[in-house]
């Protein structure tokens, strides 16, 4: 009985060690809990949205970029890839409402993606429709940018339609400053 015991302890430890051996012996990387929005609210933190056009010629490119922060909304439309500034404007904001649109995109799943490829590059992606850069700073640095296509790649893992409606309501003449730029 007593070799029976031992030949199975010998078994484990053999498992285990190819184990270890297979699995490169590192432990997993911690994960790492999403950033809470709502934290935010009352500081000097901006959300950002940026709805690149399609990939065309530089006279035809659009992109429209949309800044939220306690104390303003900004808009601003760029033509071509050197971001030629066409419009902007500016609307003030409070801290209430700026926590309120926090906790809506929390809700939304803003500050979802994947974090190991967190800052990695849209560019030239779904070349015939939209990249949407989703990105949030805390008045010094940028703690998340994660991005998503109409074609469905990217490395944000929100609720893509909430999230950019959220931001487009955040100007009150959107519709208006955005006609004619097909975005």
């Amino acid at each position: 009985m007593r070799y029976f015991v031992g030949f199975l302890i010998t078994i484990g430890l053999i498992v285990l060690i190819l184990f270890l051996l297979l699995s490169g012996g590192k432990p997993s990387a911690p994960k790492v809990a999403p950033l809470n929005l709502e934290t935010y609210a009352y500081t000097s933190s901006t959300a950002q949205l940026i709805i690149d056009g399609p990939i065309v010629s530089d006279q035809d490119h659009r992109e429209v970029q949309i800044d939220v922060s306690a104390t303003e909304v900004t808009i601003n439309i760029y033509q071509g890839y050197e971001q030629n500034l066409l419009q902007t404007k500016t609307y003030p904001n409070n801290d209430r409402s700026y926590a309120v649109f926090l906790h809506a995109l929390q809700l939304n799943g803003f500050q979802l993606g994947d974090n190991s490829k967190a800052f990695s590059d849209e560019r030239g992606h779904c070349a015939t429709g939209e990249r949407n850069i989703y990105s949030f700073n805390d008045g010094s640095k940028d703690l998340f940018r994660y991005w998503s296509t109409t074609c469905g790649s990217g490395t944000f893992k929100g609720m893509v339609g909430p999230n950019v409606y959220l931001f487009q309501k955040q100007v009150p003449d959107y519709a208006k400053l955005t006609a004619g730029t097909s975005i």
